[in-house]
């Protein structure tokens, strides 16, 4: 058995290098991580990192399995709605995933996704950028965002549009119905769904898989892939115009980047 090494270990995530694949487990995310310039920092620069080293192929994002669910999205809603100062930190927070998805999408490592748990739309984004995903059979979507009037955020307009078609995606953006792990494999939304127990196991024969052809190979097709992807970043700024439009949030003066 391989030994694993801790490289990197903070409040919101560590991540562990076992051979040429890298697992990166969120920890119990909670927002004032996300939306801590500082603790985002220190995510995005891990990614560069992983992206730079050239012993790693493959990459695993895990989430925790538990998250910010619907209940809990309500009344930290509720709490945003009363204050403009919070609105603001829900700024925050929506390019923070908007900076991850990016990460994801232009590494040159490829990304496996391994989520478990109840999860709302921005949570499932994560996933969405990566290049393949495996579920828990307690993996579990949720859109409380319809209930008070707000629009998804975490790209599922952009995705789901392309692997649904328009008419689905509509469907399923404005319903605030639960997605479970079976239904999510029956759209297409995930590759695999394994037991809770075999989730890591499995992410892990996975990335073996990937990583065991050419670094050349993986890297070209993932780009060809991706291609179609080029204007994920001006979707991710319209999503948010879009998004606090609703929320009558009133710009600075100047424009600001996603790298805000």
């Amino acid at each position: 058995m391989v030994t694993q090494n801790i490289e990197h270990d903070n409040e919101l995530f560590k991540s562990k290098q076992c051979k040429n694949i890298a697992l990166v487990s969120f920890k119990a995310i909670s927002m004032e991580c996300l939306s801590s310039l500082e603790e985002k920092q220190k995510l995005l620069s891990h990614f560069d990192y992983l992206s730079c080293n050239p012993s790693i192929k493959t990459v695993i994002l895990r989430s925790p399995n538990t998250s910010l669910d619907k209940n809990n999205f309500w009344v930290r809603f509720h709490s945003w709605s009363a204050s403009k100062t919070s609105s603001y930190e829900m700024l925050r927070i929506c390019r923070t995933f908007d900076q991850i998805m990016l990460k994801i999408i232009e590494s040159n490592k490829l990304f496996i996704s391994a989520q478990s748990g109840k999860v709302i739309f921005p949570f499932f984004g994560l996933s969405l950028a990566c290049d393949y995903r495996v579920a828990a059979e307690n993996f579990v979507v949720q859109n409380p965002e319809v209930k008070v009037g707000l629009i998804p955020k975490g790209a599922g307009a952009f995705f789901f549009s392309r692997i649904l078609g328009p008419s689905k995606a509509i469907e399923i953006l404005l319903s605030d119905k639960d997605i479970n792990a079976y239904e999510l494999l029956r759209l297409k939304l995930v590759d695999r769904v394994v037991s809770f127990n075999k989730l890591r196991h499995t992410a892990l024969e996975t990335a073996k898989n990937f990583a065991s052809k050419p670094v050349t190979s993986l890297l070209g097709v993932k780009r060809l892939v991706n291609y179609s992807l080029k204007d994920f970043n001006s979707y991710l700024e319209f999503e948010n115009e879009q998004l606090f439009k609703i929320l009558n949030i009133i710009k600075p003066s100047g424009k600001e980047t996603l790298n805000a």
